[in-house]
């Protein structure tokens, strides 16, 4: 028995190294025994050995900081050589030009919510906007833009979406004011698993000159390699007129270790707001890039080992696994009566849906059968998100839900 016992109080005398590691792992086979018969519970896993070279890379800068807040002590240069490299990459994937630039969070809410304060810090040193400003987005919409709009005093305008749920921009145009700083779509909704006209968005935002952020961390690192694939998509990028900003998450499907993401911007000019800088206190002036005053190194060392480690061959194989896997699930679905996959999905959310059956006793169906779904409310269904390594449960799933409508006759 490795585990162990747990503390009351920190101990006077510290435990063997060997004790230490050895209680680690057998937590670490909790985890896994854990989540081992919950299908769908190893979400945006790989591969064993890419999560090895991640894991690797993560210990190794465990005491490294991104940067240092205050003038004097130099950022490590392994920092500033591996975000150069994920962020020129990242560009790259997003269609951005020579003035586009990235910034390292960690994760897409910190993205988001960077993303509105840099608008927000813009559209008021310009003077575009004086009395409240708000930010119109459809109803599908993450709510860490209600996280980011509530911290900011923003008033956000969420509008219903299309029966296809998708976002309705005659609704958002009306629904825009003179204090509208910010139109937000979605590449894809993580409510839908479906995309918003981001094409569209970018002609309404440059019809009103203001910012259009898209929310791509479900699809960042994983919709250019599926388009490299042969799979047709719209754009939703900067090859876009109109997009601002972009956040896409590299620890879903970049495969790099939890938590880093990374926020976009088409231009230098639009990227001067997202840092924070502050000198009325004791101590010399301190600026920050992002939320964090203290922000660990080791995500951007597991994701530079993973953007090495797999190269664009790499990640197109996974992508096409994943592609495969989501095909055999909306297929399996789809031929079974009274069940139906919400619209088109392009990438790896699914809602699947009936007008037959209710879908709440549906879920808990599948909850004790071991599946991890989350419950749509609106339209009434359950949400599946699809994993590289997950062809194999699609006939599985598809045999689960003809034995639950046998239950329910």
């Amino acid at each position: 028995m490795n585990q162990l016992p747990n503390l009351r109080a920190l101990p006077v005398e510290g435990d063997d190294r060997a004790a230490v590691i050895n209680a680690l792992r057998t937590l670490q086979a909790k985890d896994r025994t854990t989540v081992q018969d919950i299908k769908f519970g190893r979400r945006f896993f790989s591969r064993a050995d890419v999560l090895d070279v991640v894991s690797e890379a993560y210990g190794l800068f465990a005491q490294t900081g991104r940067y240092s807040p205050y003038p004097g002590l130099p950022t490590p240069p392994s920092m500033q050589d591996m975000e150069q490299d994920i962020t020129a990459a990242a560009i790259a994937l997003m269609g951005g030009g020579p003035d586009a630039r990235a910034v390292l969070t960690s994760g897409g809410t910190e993205s988001v919510i960077m993303a509105v304060k840099s608008c927000l810090t813009q559209m008021r040193k310009t003077g575009k906007v004086t009395g409240q400003p708000n930010i119109v987005a459809p109803w599908s919409s993450h709510p860490c833009l209600d996280k980011a709009a509530e911290l900011m005093g923003i008033e956000l305008r969420r509008v219903a979406v299309l029966d296809d749920g998708r976002a309705d921009l005659t609704a958002m145009a009306t629904a825009m004011t003179p204090q509208t700083i910010m139109l937000y779509g979605s590449y894809p909704s993580y409510s839908y698993g479906l995309d918003d006209d981001i094409v569209g968005l970018g002609a309404l935002a440059q019809l009103h000159n203001v910012w259009l952020h898209v929310d791509a961390c479900m699809s960042g690192f994983l919709a250019p390699f599926a388009r490299m694939n042969g799979v047709a998509m719209p754009d939703f990028d900067f090859r876009v007129l109109g997009v601002t900003s972009i956040s896409a998450d590299l620890h879903k499907h970049g495969y790099a270790a939890k938590g880093i993401s990374a926020l976009l911007f088409r231009n230098s000019h639009v990227a001067q707001y997202h840092s924070f800088t502050y000198e009325d206190y004791p101590l010399p002036s301190m600026t920050t890039p992002t939320l964090a005053g203290t922000a660990p190194g080791a995500p951007i060392a597991s994701a530079w080992a993973a953007m090495r480690y797999l190269g664009i061959m790499g990640y197109r194989a996974l992508t096409a696994d994943l592609y495969a896997a989501r095909d055999q699930f909306v297929a399996a679905i789809n031929r079974i009566p009274g069940f139906a996959v919400l619209g088109l999905p392009l990438f790896s959310l699914l809602v699947v849906t009936s007008n037959h059956y209710d879908m709440i006793a549906v879920h808990r169906a599948l909850e004790k059968r071991g599946w991890f779904t989350l419950l749509v409310r609106k339209p009434s269904g359950i949400h599946l998100n699809i994993g590289t390594t997950d062809a194999s449960l699609a006939t599985i799933f598809a045999d689960d839900l003809r034995d639950i409508v046998k239950e329910f006759s």
